[in-house]
C-alpha cells in the first residue's frame, strides 16, 4: 500500500519530458489561433460589403485586399507556430527556457491579426466623410 502521495509520478516533470509539454503548449495555443483566425475570417468576408457603393476604391475592395484580409491571419498562425516550435527547440538544445519564444509566436499572431484591422478600417474614414 503506498502512504504517499497517490500521483507522485505525475506531479515532476522529467528533463525529457519538457520538450513535449512545450510542443503540447504551442498546440494548444495554435488551436485557440485557429478559432481567433475563424472570427477574423467572418470579419474579412463581411468587410467587402459596402465595395462598389464608394467613389474611390478601397484596398480591401480589390482583388489583392481581399487575397489579403484572407491570407494575413492564417499566414500569421503559420509563421507563429513555427517560429515558436523552431526557436523553443533550439532553446532547448541549448538548455535555456523555450517558453518565452511563445510569446514570440502570439506576437506574431497578434501583429498579423492587427494588419488585417489595418487593412479592414483602411479607407472607411474617406467615404464617412464625403458621403452627403
Amino acid at each position: 500500500m503506498n502512504t504517499g502521495t497517490p500521483y507522485a509520478s505525475a506531479l515532476p516533470c522529467t528533463p525529457d519530458q519538457w520538450p513535449l509539454l512545450y510542443l503540447c503548449t504551442v498546440a494548444v495555443l495554435a488551436g485557440f489561433g485557429l478559432l481567433a483566425n475563424l472570427g477574423a475570417l467572418y470579419v474579412a468576408i463581411f468587410a467587402t460589403d459596402d465595395c462598389g457603393s464608394t467613389t474611390p476604391t478601397p484596398f480591401r475592395c480589390t482583388t489583392a485586399g481581399t487575397l489579403t484580409m484572407y491570407a494575413l491571419p492564417w499566414m500569421g498562425l503559420i509563421v507563429a507556430v513555427v517560429a515558436a516550435v523552431g526557436l523553443g527547440v533550439d532553446a532547448f538544445g541549448r538548455g535555456d527556457s523555450p517558453w518565452w519564444f511563445l510569446l514570440a509566436g502570439a506576437g506574431t499572431h497578434l501583429a498579423s491579426l492587427a494588419a488585417l484591422c489595418a487593412v479592414v478600417l483602411w479607407g472607411r474614414g474617406e467615404r464617412k466623410a464625403s458621403a452627403p
